[in-house]
């Protein structure tokens, strides 16, 4: 003799039939879709809310984690493009250094054939 078993598609309670609170209820029930056991329990326990800001919780620290991620990378290529662009001023200024100082002493300084 065997023993019937159940199948997720027999018609049992299931995530989507309990009242749930606004915006954050219809974003978890799509995060959390359990097995109808795993719900039964979670139901008679009184865990399923827990269990539906759980997940959502685990969603928006992923996505926080992925941002955070992206910020970094961005900073860092900013960061890398200042450098350059730090290296090459400096590059700059020390050729305009090289230049102005001969520049302004030969212009500024009296020679001794100006007959003084």
């Amino acid at each position: 003799m065997t023993k019937p078993t159940l199948n997720s598609s027999d018609s049992l309670p299931t995530p989507d039939s309990g009242a749930t609170c606004g915006e954050l209820a219809e974003s978890t029930d799509s995060l959390w879709r359990p097995s109808w056991l795993h719900w039964l329990i979670s139901a008679l326990s009184g865990t399923v809310e827990i269990e539906k800001q759980t997940a959502w919780l685990k969603k928006s620290n992923e996505e926080l984690r992925q941002s955070n991620k992206e910020a970094r990378i961005a900073h860092e290529q900013r960061l890398k493009m200042l450098r350059e662009e730090n290296a090459r001023l400096a590059e700059l200024e020390s050729k305009l250094d090289a230049v102005l100082p001969k520049y302004n002493s030969s212009s500024t300084q009296p020679t001794e054939t100006d007959g003084h």
